[in-house]
Formats: C-alpha cells, structure tokens, sequence
C-alpha cells in the first residue's frame, strides 16, 4: 500500500508540472501580429503638406512622399483626386520615377523611398479637393495619407480713386448738374483682363452718356480692353445721368478677364436738388456786332439788342478788319457801366462747374474774387468797335464762364455755343444767364 500511495505522489507531481507549464503567458512574437506600411508628407520649401488654400488660376502644387515598409515589402503607391485616381499625365515624378498611376515600387525602393511629385488636378472650379496617397505593400495591408486643398477663385479688382475731382462712394451730386467723373483702376491680378461694363441700378448705361478720358477715345459699353490694358489700366470716366431724380443710385463697374470671372465695385451717389434764391436762369442768343443781328445782349431778359441799346449789358466787339478769311473777333465787352470779370468756378470748391452754382451769394462771391479781362482791343473801327480802349475777352472758347455785375444786380453768364456762318457776319453766340 505505502509503495501504491508514493507512485500515486509522483503522478499527480508530474502532471502539476506539465499543467503549470502550460498555463504561463504567452511571450512576444506570437499571434502572427503584421505591422503595415507607413506614409507621410514632408514639410519643406514650396512643399504642400498640410490642408491649405490654392489659387484656382495656378492650380498645381508640388508634394514630398515618404513611405516606409512594415513587414513585408512596398508593391505600389496610388494618388487620387476626390476618390478617382489621378490619370498619370497629370503627375511629375521630379525624383526620376517613370509617372504611373498607381506606380509601381521599384526593388531598391520597396524597404522606403522619399518621392517628389507635381500634382496637376483635374478640379476647375473652386472650393475644396481631397488628395490621397495610398500605399500598399506585398501583404496587401495599406497605408493612407491625404491633404485637402480648397481652390480659390482671383477675382479681377476695380478700385474707385480717392483723389480730388472726382466722386466716391457716398458723395452728393446736384440734379441741376447730374454730371460727375470718377477715376477707376482696374487690375487683372491673375487672367489678363478683357471687358468693362458700366451699370446704373443693374442696368447697362447707354454708351452716349459716358466719356473716358475726357473724350481720348470713342465711349463703348462694354467696352473691349487693348491689349497693353489687359494687365491693368485706369480710366477717368464721365457719366452723365440727364433727369436725374434726388435720392440714392449705385453705379456698377464690372470688369471681366478671359476666363470670364468678374469683379466688381459699387458707386452709390445720392442725388440732391439744392436750394436756390435765382430768379432767372435760361439761355439768350445774340450776334456778330458787324452783322445784320443785333450785337448786345439784355441779361435781365436773355433778348438780343443792338449792341449800343441802352438794354445790353454785354456786346460784341465785332470784326478784325485787317483780317483775311474768317475774322470775326469773337470778344465781348460789359457796355452801360456794367464791369465784366474773368471768375475761378473752383473758388466755390472742387468741382463746381456753372450748373452748380445756384445762390445770389455766390455769383457776387464770383464776381468779388474774378479779374478783369485782358484782351485786346486795338483793332481798327467796326461796327460793333468804334474805341480801341475798352477792356475786353481774349477771344473766347465755348465753356468759358463770366461775371457781370451791372447797378446792384451780378449776373453769372457761359459762352455754350461759338456759332460761325461763312463768308457772312450772321454768327452767333448762345449763352446762358443766371441771377
């Protein structure tokens, strides 16, 4: 019984070995565990390597791919767009790889590679696109990396120039003169430009009402850029807006480049009918002093007298006898004790033309602060001249501006019209008064 009971020990001591060997915990290296493949962006100089914006006009970017093997081998590398693989003709490989897609990974490249490519997309149109870079080694196991570029679209710029002479945004015009300049840049900042429109409350301004430039070249609008305007140019347009009503109206300057984006600035000019104290305010005709017309002019009434009525506050000088050809003088001269002056419409501010002068006030402010002409008046007699001592014009242009004061009565005129008829002395003047 006792040798029963000690082979029975040894038994049951042989088998708790064997169970405690089998219970120990598992070591490292077991399970069949696989690590994948690694892939990364690098940072570096002009590198993309991190969601960032893009401008749509140059819509290329340069990347730097690192892979890495895990437990098995590199076998390809695949870059997509939005999900669909980018075809090859729209990758560089700057490192020296033939450019496929998917590439295969070349035998000394597939323990690691650091690849450079130029990534062309096939979006064209702004916002956001998603690039992934997928890496796949001989296991089949898969590594991914992405970047988001969100496309912008460069917009064509119109600046309104602050300058003194002309409008901005915000200025008051007078409907008595609804006629204002502004001075427009425009910049192409990525496509060469191609058009400039002109919009008043939405609608396109009809061309008769626009001068550029002073009038340097023919109104169109649209109007086509030249070629040397393309990359930039700036305007000086005058618009005119005839029966203009007081309140508010946005002026549009849109100007398109060649790939038909727009850009855009608004003009809002508020129309105001100023007060004013003028009782008259029309226009008069009156003639060549050496002609059958009548040669002086009435400004209470704008009516054509003759030029040595007692009526006439201003007269013609009539001809130049020793002149051949055309010789009428076109030179007037204040008669009946009025006094003429030359005036500075911009004393009244910048800007002011005689349609915006509406105040007593400020004819006789005019009046007060002009300088008497400086014309000659040594000319041999005519009718219409008989002195060679009267302070007279120089010989006038259309748009030239006077004041005349006559007892306690100052009379704003402008020579609007300079009309000559050939071989005759029936020319003509017409003018306009106010006072």
């Amino acid at each position: 019984m006792r040798l029963l009971t000690r082979i029975s020990l040894v038994v049951m001591a042989f088998a708790l070995v064997i169970f405690s060997s089998g219970c120990e915990e598992d070591t490292p290296g077991g399970g069949g565990v696989t690590l994948p493949p690694t892939i990364t962006l690098n940072s570096g100089p002009d590198l993309v390597s991190f969601n960032q914006e893009l401008p749509l006009s140059n819509p290329s970017f340069r990347v730097s791919i690192s892979g890495e093997d895990g437990d098995a081998p590199l076998r390809d590398l695949v870059i997509q767009e939005d999900g669909l693989t980018i075809p090859f003709s729209q990758l560089t490989f700057n490192s020296g790889q033939t450019s496929n897609n998917p590439i295969a990974i070349a035998s000394g490249d597939q323990n690691g590679f650091i690849y450079e490519v130029t990534i062309t997309p096939s979006n064209t149109q702004p916002g956001p696109v998603e690039f992934t870079f997928r890496l796949t080694d001989t296991n089949n196991e898969v590594a991914t990396t992405s970047v988001t570029i969100t496309y912008t679209q460069q917009l064509p710029m119109v600046t309104l120039v602050d300058e003194a002479g002309f409008v901005t945004s915000g200025d008051t015009v007078s409907t008595l003169n609804p006629t204002f300049t502004a001075r427009v840049t425009l910049d192409d900042t990525a496509n060469p430009l191609e058009t400039l429109t002109i919009l008043e409350g939405g609608t396109i301004v009809d061309a008769s009402r626009l001068t550029f430039n002073g009038g340097a070249f023919t109104a169109l609008n649209p109007l086509t850029l030249l070629p040397e305007e393309s990359t930039g140019v700036t305007f000086d347009i005058t618009i005119d807006s005839p029966g203009a009503m007081e309140g508010s109206t946005t002026y549009t300057f849109e100007v398109a480049d060649d790939q038909g984006n727009v850009g855009f600035a608004d003009l809002v000019i508020t129309f105001i009918t100023p007060a004013t104290d003028l009782t008259f305010d029309a226009n008069g005709i009156f003639f060549n002093a050496s002609g059958s017309g009548n040669g002086g002019l009435d400004l209470d009434t704008g009516t054509a007298v003759a030029f040595n009525s007692t009526e006439a506050e201003i007269e013609d000088e009539g001809i130049d006898l020793n002149m051949a050809g055309e010789n009428w003088r076109t030179q007037i001269s204040a008669t009946n004790d009025a006094v003429i002056r030359t005036v500075d419409l911009s004393t009244l501010g910048d800007g002011v033309t005689y349609d915006d002068v509406v105040l007593t006030s400020e004819i006789e402010s005019l009046f007060d602060g002009g300088a008497a002409p400086t014309g000659s008046d040594n000319f041999p007699d005519a009718d219409g001249d008989t002195s060679a001592s009267e302070i007279v014009t120089e010989p006038m242009q259309e748009g030239d501006v006077y004041a005349v004061r006559r007892g306690d009565r100052t009379y704003l005129i402008r020579i609007d019209e300079i009309n000559f008829v050939a071989n005759s002395n029936d020319d003509s003047y017409t003018i306009s008064i106010k006072y």
